[in-house]
């Protein structure tokens, strides 16, 4: 049942919500932006479900979050960027890693948060136009990965301990 292209599109759809409602809730910065839990969902959605399911429904949950909360701006952005994301990580623990351990969730992780940093400086400095005025969201962005990081791996872990990670065919 694991390889149903049906289960797969719910599957998705389920974890789209996910990125959205995690990514919705949010503080916001001082500059442009917020801090959320968004990209723990779309780490865990990358690792869970990966493929295009997990590309999809990361990218979109987390531009459609944008259009509600009133961000428009930044949803083509997101959407590129998220994809990105997802698409890192899969191909770091595809090459890098051959097993399913925290570790390899963390490093992983890291090259995807470094790749969301790097994709919203560019995407600010040069399609929105705001040139070196991009850095001043360096650090929220920092921020915000390393704790969406760090709960990721802890949920990760858990859902592992749990056996719930069995119930997914990247896992």
């Amino acid at each position: 049942m694991k390889e149903n292209k049906i289960f797969k599109a719910v599957l998705a759809a389920v974890f789209c919500a996910l990125v959205f409602t995690m990514t919705f809730i949010s503080i916001p910065t001082p500059s442009v932006g917020n801090i959320n839990l968004g990209d723990c969902m779309v780490i865990l959605t990358a690792c869970l479900i990966g493929g295009w399911y997990g590309v999809f429904a990361a990218a979109f949950g987390s531009a459609l979050c944008d259009l509600a909360n009133g961000y428009a701006i930044y949803a083509p952005g997101t959407l590129v960027i998220k994809a990105l994301m997802v698409i890192v990580i899969l191909l770091v623990r595809r090459f890098v890693f051959k097993n399913n351990k925290p570790f390899a969730l963390a490093v992983s992780g890291i090259c995807a948060e470094v790749m969301m940093i790097t994709g919203y400086f560019i995407y600010e400095a040069v399609v929105l136009g705001y040139g070196m005025g991009a850095l001043m969201n360096i650090p929220f962005n920092a921020i915000q990965g390393v704790i969406n990081l760090i709960v990721a791996i802890v949920l990760f872990a858990t859902l592992k301990k749990a056996g719930i990670l069995k119930l997914f065919s990247n896992n």
